[in-house]
């Protein structure tokens, strides 16, 4: 096997066998921390090492077999066999290293680098190798440990095997023969018995061969020199037809001494069939692995003699340090250590090392064969062979970039670490320094070099009698939680604030100077003591309280309100005083103003009080922060005057406006405002604001022109500027949903003077509404009333006229035939029978249509579906006399009578049966939604109904056909209207003359439903 890697024939262990070489490959592969792979000409896995199953999170098992493209994205294939197509055809002098994303078998995606090699014997194309490194930012792995790759196809020879036995007499006559030699050479044992052996041989063995001569010829000679022939291997060819199979022999002669068959001889044959396509194996696999050795590129991967000369060179050798092999081979490896390291002999005690320990782990600098430095890990490992020391197995690794990472993440801590404004200090968990910042050199009077390694405690040993600076130490670091302290430290001779903020491997110090801040304090503390002149202004009560509260001074004018003198209240809480009496609530009060005021907000206040001889009084003040330069709050003033005359004279004008207030909030179902010339409300109270969107509050202060929507205050503003200029007007306008009317009215002075306007606003809304539905209601009653006419005129006409003709044939019968009748008798008779029966049925009509509302069921949810399927089967001998085609659309549920729906449909179909003309009559029914209805319409194609006649159509009793066409009542489409009516719903017709008519009427929908 070869590759385009300048590959020879000579293995890279070319000083010992297979079995030790491949041994050697085995802990080469441990000593690399790469992923290592190999494919097959299609791309599909052959082996992969335990650094790929820790990668991928596959097993080997899975992996096997399978394409490439299962860990890698379509592009990047495609990109790989785009470079290696290149490579191979001579376009390209190497395979650069792919940066590709590898899918992992829990879906994530690892980002690696991937170097690959081809594989080619003899110019053909065999596969690739690949090494794989994972990207990360911090150190490579140099070795895994658990790397142990299988080598299953070799095997050792086994233990025991049958051994094929043939025995020669002095005339190399065959005298035995086993059933093994008969397996194994095809021979037949009563065939070959007693037959000369040469013979055999050149009839039935020639085929046996051996390199360089045959097997024949080589036995021969043995027979003719009486020479015994020791593991002279042969192989034996298969028949084809399966009864001698194709194997290996290893042949065995030996002249007999004694015995029986002395000077004969005795020939024994093993089969080593296993034992060659092991070492074919092993000789593949060997060949695999010098490809894999010379394809690393990242690591450099060479071998030593005992005394440390270069006795192997791979191509990552070649890239890392820059020698060709013919350049660097002979040669000490001491030549890539720095002058200094090989002055204090590293390379010999790192061989020393490996020695000892079994391997040896190192970083340093080394040289490149120009010169220059990289910097780099290297594993060495001893090797042995047969317990003899052989040399050394050396892997470097060129780590010069993440050194630098390193580097670059140190200098940024560093710099970091040096634009801290505070001075700056680390401690390990033993209290030593570790880092210390420029500040920190400056205030603590000791250079970072004095201070690291050294201990806290023992550069500041009077830190340790401090018990505030200890505790904080040592509680940091226990409970991991932050402390600090604040104290004047004396040895260095300023006021020292620090934060100490831990970590598992120990302390940040941030400390400062704060001795300006402490001496600004004091000059404030002196200052205030200056400005105590001002608190014995008789005007003012003024107090000064510490932060928290505690009384510092109070001036003589606020002594005077209480019985107390300044002794009894200084140091005591401002809230707890005698000034706030002994109510609860007021001193809570104070005590909130006091902390705010601590917070840094000034606080105004006005507060009612009693003296101790009970007069009452108002103060009214502002508790505020006074604050040093650094923004602190230092202290708290807090000043007030006694404002209870004005306090009174604003009561008085308060509970005057009041009264009116009152009276105005009060005002039922309305609102009142009040506004001056400038048309600016000073006044908006009434409990209509509980149904606007405005509030009294939006109104008191503002322009009338901010308040309201254009379109009301165009409505409003003619009454407003009305009042105004002394006239009374009203107007009724629409707002926030509701129906007002507002009257605007002047407001006089004494003098008569317009000085304000005054509105008063009445929510009119359900007025309105009561007034529509007494409309409604006296519509309806005029309806009724006009239906209670139509109803008095049939009742005293079209009713009376059969009666009238029952009664005149009856009188007929009874002078003339009262005996005995005949047939024009009989015809008077027919006559009267059928007035009696038109009768019935237009009283049973207006019966029905008079009881719609006082006998109808309940409007519940029904089916059309299933009534208008009932009125079908009703209707059903009409259908089939008429040939009637009647067709539908789905319909829905709503809210109804049963019965009284029912009638409607009955009446409708009855129609459009009746009134279908020569033809069969064609009917439709269907639904649509309309809103919270549903609009039912009965189609037909039958003789229509002219305009002019589709309102009366609806009348009781009305008839467009005289009973000879068409038989009926005419109160059929009446009843359908006022069952409809009920409903709240509407019936219409639609009709044209010859095109035939839609009858269409709406039904409430069932609610919360779309059928």
């Amino acid at each position: 096997m070869s590759t385009r890697s300048d590959a020879t024939d000579e293995v890279f262990w070319g000083d010992t066998n297979d079995e030790v070489a491949l041994e050697r490959y085995r802990r080469l592969v441990e000593a690399i921390g790469d992923g290592i792979y190999q494919l097959d000409t299609d791309g599909n896995f052959v082996a992969v090492n335990e650094t790929i199953v820790e990668i991928t999170g596959y097993t080997r098992g899975e992996l096997r077999g399978e394409h490439v493209s299962l860990l890698l994205d379509a592009a990047d294939v495609d990109s790989i066999e785009r470079k290696l197509s290149d490579y191979l055809t001579a376009d390209a002098s190497e395979i650069p290293a792919f940066e590709l994303a590898v899918r992992t078998a829990d879906g994530d995606r690892i980002r690696c680098e991937v170097q690959i090699t081809p594989l080619t014997d003899q110019d053909e194309f065999r596969g690739t190798i690949g090494v794989v490194r994972v990207r990360s930012e911090g150190p490579q792995p140099t070795a895994l440990d658990s790397v142990r790759p299988s080598y299953e196809s070799i095997s050792n020879i086994l233990d025991e095997t049958n051994v094929g036995v043939l025995v020669l007499d002095d005339a190399l006559d065959v005298r035995w023969i086993d059933e093994t030699i008969e397996e194994y050479l095809g021979l037949d044992r009563e065939a070959v018995v007693g037959r000369n052996k040469r013979r055999v041989i050149e009839e039935t063995l020639t085929g046996m061969d051996i390199n360089p001569d045959s097997f024949a010829e080589t036995v021969l000679a043995a027979y003719d020199d009486d020479e015994y022939i020791d593991h002279l291997e042969c192989r034996v060819t298969g028949d084809g037809d399966g009864e001698l199979e194709d194997r290996w022999l290893e042949y065995q002669s030996k002249p007999i001494t004694s015995g029986r068959y002395a000077g004969g001889r005795i020939e024994l044959y093993y089969d080593i069939t296993d034992r060659k396509r092991s070492e074919d194996s092993l000789q593949e696999r060997q060949e695999a692995f010098q490809s894999l050795v010379e394809a690393v590129e990242e690591y450099a991967i060479f071998r030593l003699d005992p005394d440390g000369r270069v006795i192997s060179w791979n191509r990552g050798a070649e890239r890392i340090k820059g020698y060709d092999p013919d350049e660097i081979i002979g040669e000490h490896f001491s030549t890539f250590y720095t002058e200094a390291d090989r002055a204090a002999d590293v390379p010999e005690r790192n061989l020393e090392t490996a020695l000892e320990n079994g391997s040896v782990e190192d970083e340093g600098w080394r040289l490149r064969k120009d010169g220059t430095r990289f910097w780099a890990n290297v594993t060495i490992t001893p090797v042995w062979d047969d317990g003899s020391h052989r040399g050394y197995l050396k892997v470097t690794r060129d780590m010069t970039d993440r050194r630098e990472r390193e580097r670059e993440l140190e200098s940024e801590l560093h710099r970091i670490l040096s634009r801290i404004s505070d001075a700056f200090y680390a401690v390990d968990d033993e209290f030593r320094f570790t880092h210390v910042n420029d500040r920190a050199e400056e205030l603590l009077q000791r250079s970072e070099a004095d201070l690291l390694g050294e201990t806290l405690w023992d550069v500041f040993p009077d830190l340790r009698e401090i018990d505030e600076v200890r505790t904080a130490f040592h509680e940091a670091l226990e409970t991991q939680q932050p402390t600090s302290y604040e104290l004047y430290y004396d040895v260095l001779d300023f006021w020292v604030e620090a934060n100490l903020y831990p970590s598992e491997t120990g302390i940040s110090v941030y400390f400062r100077d704060v001795t300006d801040r402490k001496e600004r304090e004091r000059e404030l503390e002196r200052t205030e003591r200056r400005f105590e002149a001002i608190f014995e202004d008789p005007n003012i009560l003024v107090g000064l309280l510490e932060p928290d509260g505690t009384v510092i001074d109070i001036n003589q004018t606020a002594m005077e309100y209480i019985d107390a003198d300044l002794a009894a209240v200084t140091g005591e809480l401002f809230w707890e005083t005698p000034w706030w009496g002994e109510g609860e609530e007021i001193r809570a009060d104070v005590r909130e103003w006091t902390e705010r005021a601590a917070d840094g907000e000034y606080v105004n206040f006005e507060a009612d009080l009693t003296r101790p001889n009970g007069d009452l009084y108002t103060l009214n003040g502002v508790f505020r922060p006074v604050t040093n330069d650094d923004g602190d709050v230092v202290s708290v003033i807090v000043s007030d005057r006694d404002v209870t005359e004005r306090k009174q004279r604003e009561r008085e004008l308060e509970e005057s406006e009041q009264r009116y207030r009152t009276i105005a909030e009060y005002f039922p179902n309305g609102i009142i405002t009040l506004f001056d010339h400038d048309l600016e409300y000073t006044l908006a109270a009434g409990q209509g604001f509980d149904r606007i969107p405005v509030d009294p509050d939006d109104l008191e202060g503002q322009s009338f022109y901010d308040v309201w929507p254009a379109g009301t205050s165009s409505d409003l503003e003619p009454a407003i500027l009305a009042a105004l200029e002394g006239d009374e007007q009203s107007v009724e306008l629409s707002y926030a949903g509701r129906e007002w009317v507002i009257h605007a009215v002047p407001i006089t002075d004494e003098r008569g003077e317009v000085f304000a306007g005054v509105t008063m606003a009445q929510d009119i809304t359900e007025r309105k509404a009561n007034q529509r539905k007494l409309e409604k209601t006296i519509s309806q009653l005029e309806e009724s009333n006009k239906r209670l006419e139509q109803f008095a005129y049939a009742a005293s006409h079209d009713l009376q006229e059969p009666l009238r003709m029952v009664s005149s044939y009856l009188q007929l019968i009874k002078s003339r035939y009262a005996d005995d009748l005949d047939e024009e008798g009989e015809e008077f008779l027919a006559y009267a029978v059928d007035g009696a029966d038109r009768m019935r049925e237009m009283i049973d009509g207006l019966l029905e249509y008079s009881r719609v509302e006082t006998r109808g069921g309940p409007l519940e949810p029904v089916d059309l579906e299933e009534i208008l399927d009932s009125v079908l089967t009703d209707l059903q001998l009409r259908i089939e006399e008429t040939d009637a085609e009647i067709t539908r659309d789905g319909l829905p549920r709503v809210e109804g009578d049963a019965s009284q729906i029912r009638q409607v449909f009955q009446n409708l179909l009855s129609n459009s049966l009746t009134y279908s003309g020569d033809d069969p009559p064609r009917i439709h029914v269907d639904a649509r939604r309309r809103g919270d209805d549903w609009v039912i319409s009965v189609h037909d194609d039958g003789i229509g109904i002219d305009p002019t006649d589709q309102q009366r159509v609806f009348d009781v009793f009305q008839r467009l056909h005289s009973r000879n066409e068409y038989q009926g009542t005419g109160i059929g489409l009446a009843l359908c209207q006022r069952i409809i009516e009920r409903h709240d719903g509407d019936i219409w017709l639609e009709s044209e003359p010859g095109e035939g008519s839609t009858f269409s009427f709406t039904l409430p929908a069932v609610p919360n439903t779309d059928k």
